[in-house]
């Protein structure tokens, strides 16, 4: 191995390496693997597209999608990915204590102004629950739409959500949102800023750096309000969402690892997503079928402003053979090859 941390990293082949299980381990095709460091994503897609590069790391711009999607089509994976992007109330803080305005703010959000903001359809897609699509209990489920009832999200109802702030009481309350500083989670704290003030609360940004802004979420002395977070399965069970991220025993109060970032514990919700492990151990089918009834149950209590499920785009160079996708691990480069 080498390694320039401002230049590349080095990977060959081990020789001394020994398959110990063909199943658990295949052998791997590369001899070697050099990452580069210090390209823009626009660059990446660039040297890809000239042959200087075999795979690109960073998604790629928005501005580049129909380019790569018209020229390079044979190029070019989409993969959707079990993984949910979404705003948490603080539950148990003024003014989203109070369900009824948790419910305003889903009625109004425009989700594909959301998905516009991330990059567009072709990056992701609208949901309003929280487990992702083709996930394990996944059953389509979305109450916050214009015309409920397919299961999808449609369109924002604005006219329902600004009725509900005035049945909740809460209009004209101070709301801080909370972003990190990237440009696009920073671009949809702005818009949450403006959706908030335009259904009757006083909203402002709160911006901070990357690396500080989840664990200052999850520390519930900080009285979060309204928070960005996401989260990408850790393994393929509808706990990994459920439970892990508005489960009781998730909440770890004054603790900047507390995933719960919510705050969220219903002691019903909870006995049920015990209820479905237990099943887990002898009846998977009963035990997705509890989880299904969790996820709308959460959903119904509101949270969460679920935004998108993302996809991840694989852009590969034309010498690029054996792409293969996981859902957990994504492109695996061992078993790929370049001639």
């Amino acid at each position: 191995m080498e390694y320039n941390p401002n230049k590349e990293l080095k990977l060959v082949r081990n020789p001394n390496f020994k398959e110990w299980s063909k199943d658990a381990q295949p052998a791997g095709n590369p001899d070697v693997i050099v990452q580069k460091f210090g390209l823009s994503a626009e660059a990446q897609v660039t040297q890809v597209e000239n042959g200087q590069a075999d795979w690109m790391f960073d998604p790629p711009p928005a501005d580049r999608l129909n380019e790569m999607s018209t020229k390079y089509a044979n190029q070019v994976h989409v993969n959707p990915l079990t993984a949910i992007y979404y705003y948490a109330f603080g539950v148990n803080t003024p003014p989203f204590n109070n369900l009824k305005a948790r419910q305003a703010v889903n009625f109004a959000v425009d989700r594909n102004a959301l998905v516009k903001i991330y990059g567009g359809p072709n990056l992701a897609v609208p949901t309003c629950q929280i487990l992702p699509p083709n996930f394990p209990g996944y059953k389509p489920y979305c109450p916050y739409t214009k015309n409920p009832g397919s299961g999808k999200w449609t369109a924002p109802d604005l006219a329902k959500a600004k009725q509900l702030v005035a049945a909740s009481g809460t209009k004209g309350a101070a709301v801080k949102v909370n972003t990190d500083t990237t440009d696009v989670n920073k671009a949809t704290g702005l818009y949450f800023v403006d959706l908030l003030n335009s259904i009757g609360y006083k909203a402002q940004l709160q911006a901070l750096a990357p690396d500080i802004q989840y664990p200052y979420c999850q520390n519930s002395k900080n009285k979060i309000q309204f928070c960005y977070s996401s989260w990408y399965q850790d393994y393929p069970a509808a706990s990994d969402f459920l439970d892990i991220l508005l489960g009781c025993n998730s909440i770890h109060p004054n603790s900047d690892s507390s995933p719960n970032i919510a705050q969220f514990c219903s002691k019903p919700i909870q006995a049920k997503m015990d209820q479905a492990a237990v099943q887990a151990v002898t009846d998977p089918t009963t035990s997705n079928e509890t989880w299904a009834s969790v996820d709308k149950a959460v959903t119904d209590q509101a949270p969460w402003v679920s935004m998108y499920n993302p996809k991840l785009i694989d852009f590969l160079s034309k010498r690029v053979k054996g792409y293969q996708f996981s859902p957990q691990w994504y492109f695996l480069l061992g078993q790929a090859s370049v001639k």
